[in-house]
């Protein structure tokens, strides 16, 4: 092999090298991980608009938190069951929760709560009201095993008819009627909820 054939062949395998070593930067980049969204909510470094009047703020800064939110949103709706749990359990999207405007409240709700669980809205709402009380009785039973535990205390302090509620009602029309911050509040149960529905916490068993 001539020196001319060698130096081309070492570029051309260069050339793939760094092809390779980009498409996994870029695969890093876009991976969901509970370590991902706690990334990109430190970097987004949002102010507290809570309380605030959106209109009071530059067309340009609400447009670039509602994209940024749409990122997020983006990576937690590709988190699993568990991961999902993770995000939960260490407060990092309910502390961005409170420092949201109403306005980017209901979106980020819409985001991360409305889409993901709709599925297990669904299928709660299509049960009987004894089926539905088996299954959120399953699902409340998963949130006291796990270090989340704090979440259905607190849901219940604020309501403690939330239950009753939701099997009388069905859980769409309790949904559609509670305020984003007790939307934000339910997302660790739907999180229980769809670990049932999808067979993760069957009785007798640890689940997840």
């Amino acid at each position: 092999m001539n020196k001319g054939t060698l130096l081309r062949g070492i570029a051309v395998l260069g050339i793939v090298w760094a092809v390779v070593w980009g498409v996994m930067a870029w695969s890093g980049n876009k991976k969901a991980t509970p370590e991902k969204v706690t990334e990109l909510i430190e970097d987004a470094e949002f102010e507290d608009w809570s309380g605030e009047d959106p209109a009071s703020f530059l067309s340009e800064r609400r447009k670039a938190r509602l994209e940024k939110l749409n990122e997020l949103g983006d990576v937690m709706n590709r988190l699993d069951l568990r991961q999902q749990e993770q995000v939960e359990e260490n407060g990092d999207a309910m502390s961005l929760f409170l420092r949201l405007n109403p306005e980017e409240q209901s979106h980020f709700v819409g985001l991360i709560v409305e889409k993901r669980s709709a599925a297990f809205m669904n299928a709660l709402d299509e049960m009987k009201p004894e089926e539905r009380k088996q299954t959120i009785d399953r699902a409340m039973k998963a949130l006291t095993r796990g270090s989340n535990k704090g979440a259905l205390d607190q849901l219940i302090a604020k309501n403690p008819q939330v239950i009753d509620e939701i099997v009388n009602k069905g859980m769409k029309s309790f949904y559609q009627d509670a305020s984003a911050e007790m939307k934000m509040e339910l997302a660790p149960f739907l999180n229980a909820v769809g670990k049932v529905v999808q067979g993760f916490e069957q009785p007798g068993r640890e689940g997840l």
